[in-house]
């Protein structure tokens, strides 16, 4: 299979994965936004940004650094589970003390830090989830991972369904997660082991301790990462309150199902651009460029979409008019998405080749400028103030990425953007002078127009047409 539809093959797998867990997900954020409001959805979002980033420190950089090494060398799969089981086992203990302490020091309400509490209890199954869901990342079996979050996303919505019908606290937000976790490790673990990748225990001290050595850029860019994707709501949280974080997570859930793709995409290219690196440099740089080409072809057209359209996807999704702010929050997060991927994309480039540290520089620098940047926006301007800040911050983290692979003499040019710019601006253009099209009717035209204009103004050269039917042929 060539590389081209291995990893559009992975990034269908890995998409479905994420999707699954959001459209469920979704619909449980729809439900909690439209009866419980506001305050309710900010304390969801305040749960889930500290399980993704205690989660993310937990793991310490080793499901990245397994996914690498055992992609280069498939028969060490097993020792380099239990060791990374080993490892993370650790850190995770540490960092469930962590973040209960750093629970108990948070401004909030006594529900809240109640909810935090109880969801500590996710990570340890994290722990179990990601180590062995990077062994199935490293032999691209990514399918496996999809049918973990189907049986995650149903035991979720199974939990909710039976405690917040019962009127049930915000505890049971924590225990939502739980309960999906729980399924979600058992169902990776489980297909690991039938697939051979986990064998028999293989205990090795020394080898975790270099282990975990070796993971120190990979957790700390991740660590960074984390932090940064989440910095936002904890800021926000803090110093606008509860509501307006609320407000802020009403529109990033949008932007999330986007960000989720990305995410899924650059984890597929991942594997694939760490062996290309050792075996085929030049073929590591074309691909890296294609990468970015097609990304910021298909995304310019929906940011440009999503600023015209920001209040229609708001007063669709929420029901209640105190929703209505988070239209103008909207149509900056869809210009902050094009930013992410470049970034994103980027720092999975530098970890893939030989300058992990590097992207974990930039990540830490990110994080550090964030802090100042969200905080002084958002106690200025709120919710848009947040959302502006992430928009600086991830274009800011894109350019120091872009030139720290300068090295790799990857094969993409801005200029090559003009084009894509074009037709996206031609499309909402004509969309902005035909106004009272339903939602439906205005997505459906947008696509089409875009493909017209980018058709007519040469976006895709013949390669690139040869690439796209190459994905569709048997």
């Amino acid at each position: 299979m060539s590389i081209t539809r291995t990893v559009a093959r992975n990034t269908l797998f890995l998409s479905a994965a994420q999707g699954i867990r959001m459209l469920l997900g979704f619909v449980l954020i729809i439900y909690i936004a439209n009866v419980y409001g506001v305050a309710w959805q900010g304390k969801f979002s305040i749960l889930l940004a500290f399980l993704n980033i205690f989660q993310v420190l937990a793991s310490f950089g080793l499901p990245r650094l397994i996914t690498r090494e055992v992609a280069r060398d498939a028969a060490a799969g097993n020792r380099f589970f239990w060791a990374g089981l080993a490892g993370q086992g650790l850190t995770t203990l540490a960092f469930m003390v962590l973040m209960a302490g750093v629970v108990a020091l948070m401004p909030y309400p006594a529900d809240t830090k109640q909810m935090l509490w109880l969801a500590v209890l996710a990570l340890p199954l994290f722990t179990l989830y990601s180590v062995a869901g990077a062994l199935l990342r490293a032999h691209e079996r990514m399918h496996y991972l999809v049918y973990a979050e189907v049986a995650s996303s149903i035991a979720q919505l199974a939990v909710a369904v039976i405690l917040l019908s019962a009127g049930g606290s915000v505890l049971a937000l924590a225990a939502i997660r739980i309960a999906g976790l729980s399924l979600a490790a058992v169902a990776v673990a489980a297909a690991a082991l039938r697939l051979g990748y986990i064998t028999r225990p293989a205990w090795d001290g020394a080898f975790t301790r270099g282990l975990l050595r070796q993971s120190t850029d990979f957790f700390g860019m991740a660590a960074f990462d984390a932090l940064l994707q989440r910095l936002d709501v904890l800021i926000l949280s803090v110093l606008a309150g509860e509501i307006a974080a609320g407000l802020y997570d009403a529109a990033f859930q949008f932007v999330k199902v986007l960000m989720t793709l990305v995410l899924s995409f650059t984890d597929a290219i991942y594997p694939t651009l760490s062996r290309l690196h050792v075996q085929a440099r030049e073929r590591f740089a074309l691909a890296t460029g294609k990468a970015l080409s097609y990304g910021f072809i298909l995304l310019l057209p929906v940011a440009a979409g999503t600023t015209l359209l920001a209040p229609d996807l708001i007063a669709l999704l929420y029901r209640r008019p105190d929703y209505a702010p988070a239209a103008e929050v909207l149509a900056v997060l869809s210009w902050a998405l094009l930013a992410y991927f470049g970034q994103i994309l980027l720092t999975r480039v530098l970890m893939a080749g030989a300058h992990p540290h590097l992207a974990f520089q930039i990540t830490a620098a990110m994080v550090g400028v964030g802090v100042v940047v969200l905080a002084g926006l958002s106690a200025w301007l709120g919710p848009s103030g947040a959302a502006w800040g992430l928009l600086i911050l991830y274009s800011g983290g894109a350019f120091l990425s872009w030139r720290a692979s300068h090295s790799y003499a990857i094969d993409f040019n801005l200029l090559c953007l003009g084009r894509p710019l074009l037709a996206a601006a031609l499309m909402a253009a004509t969309l902005f002078f035909l106004p009272g099209l339903p939602l439906w009717a205005a997505l459906l035209l947008g696509a089409g127009l875009y493909i017209l204009f980018a058709l007519g103004l040469g976006v895709f050269d013949r390669g690139d047409v040869q690439v796209l039917r190459s994905l569709f042929q048997r």
